[in-house]
């Protein structure tokens, strides 16, 4: 990293250099980003097929497939590496590849599927060996790097509250104490861009609160939210080192009484941009969980997080109650070119998202060119 240069210079650079393309469909996938069903590029089709059409910028992989308990994406690292590969040969943009690799129960790479061990985060905050937290998090980022792979949706920078087992339970946190889970996230982070892989912190502005479990109509609640739970994203991205933010679906009252993190101005525009200073990409939490996608639908969703500040909407297509559409993408890119129509979303706003996104991809081929030039 250049001495002195902070992350949104860095971003605000890329982004004057990036050319978007002519076609405002194809701006609008960029920021769409969707999970399929798939394990051979065959199987992938109608996937492929919307990438070429320029209505995804970005997918995620998961292993199993929530709806039918069958296998998803991932099986081996062979047949890994050939789905990667196609998913990236048909888009006039490749697309962004995207996973989740924390360690323990988030983590899709397994073992039994002839990936290495992964570590939780909770172990590394346990063992509080900085080096030891880098050189676990750089054999993930190895696996995903041959995979070709570009950025894990990881680390969780939560604080740990043994009263949020969505957090506790799954050992997803490094620590209570702002101060160590902000050292293990960079040390987590330098792991990843030692062989060139993207990170994405999550998820902001942080669950480390009591969690309401979700009620129809009304959502989910985090009680008890500190400012603490800031503190590594202004330490994190004051060193330069934050390529992307993934933002709750759940309402921290204490912020806005009404809407859910992803969706909601105050946290996106106002504490994570105008506070922070953060001026790369956010995504949206899984837009088809219930607190998003029973709340506000699916058009009023897509449209509140563009309002928000959000550059990339995740549609996970991996629901137990939403069904699964390979039509997601699509639909959602007409909902945005409908919405410009009528003049509620600004074609401005549509291209500072491009721009960013785009300013991402660049920033992961120039760090896989670093990596690669230093490893010989």
């Amino acid at each position: 990293m250049d001495a002195g240069v902070t992350n949104a210079e860095r971003d605000e650079k890329a982004e004057t250099s990036v050319q978007l393309p002519a076609a405002l469909r194809d701006r609008i996938g960029q920021m769409i980003m969707v999970g399929f069903r798939g394990i051979t590029p065959r199987e992938a089709q109608p996937t492929l097929h919307n990438i070429g059409e320029g209505n995804v910028g970005a997918v995620v992989l998961f292993d199993v497939d929530a709806e039918t308990g069958g296998p998803r994406n991932i099986q081996s690292p062979g047949q890994l590496r050939e789905l990667v590969a196609a998913l990236k040969e048909v888009g006039r943009i490749p697309v962004l590849v995207t996973v989740d690799a924390e360690g323990g129960f988030y983590h899709r790479l397994k073992e039994r599927y002839g990936f290495a061990p992964a570590t939780p985060a909770a172990t590394m905050g346990e063992r509080n060996d900085l080096e030891y937290t880098r050189s676990e998090a750089r054999v993930t980022a190895t696996e995903l790097a041959r995979a070709g792979i570009d950025m894990n949706l990881a680390p969780v920078v939560d604080l740990l509250n043994p009263a949020n087992l969505t957090v506790s339970a799954r050992r997803r946190s490094f620590s209570s104490d702002p101060v160590m889970v902000a050292a293990h996230a960079r040390a987590f982070i330098l792991g990843h861009k030692d062989v060139g892989v993207l990170t994405a912190l999550k998820h902001f502005p942080g669950m480390g609160g009591v969690l309401k479990p979700y009620a129809p109509g009304v959502g989910e609640l985090i009680q008890s939210w500190s400012t603490a739970e800031l503190q590594p994203y202004r330490s994190l991205n004051d060193d330069g080192l934050i390529d992307a933010v993934l933002a709750s679906r759940v309402t921290h009252p204490e912020i806005d009484e009404r809407d859910p993190g992803c969706l909601s101005a105050r946290t996106i525009d106002g504490l994570l941009r105008d506070d922070i200073g953060f001026e790369g990409v956010v995504l949206t939490d899984a837009m088809e969980m219930l607190p998003i996608w029973d709340v506000y639908g699916f058009e009023r969703g897509i449209l509140k997080a563009i309002e928000a500040g959000c550059d990339m909407l995740l549609f996970c297509n991996e629901s137990g109650i939403v069904p699964y559409s390979d039509e997601r993408a699509p639909a959602a890119v007409q909902v945005i070119l409908d919405a410009i129509e009528r003049g509620d979303v600004s074609e401005e706003r549509i291209n500072k998202s491009c721009a960013r996104i785009l300013a991402l991809k660049e920033r992961r081929r120039l760090q896989a060119a670093a990596a690669q030039a230093a490893q010989g």
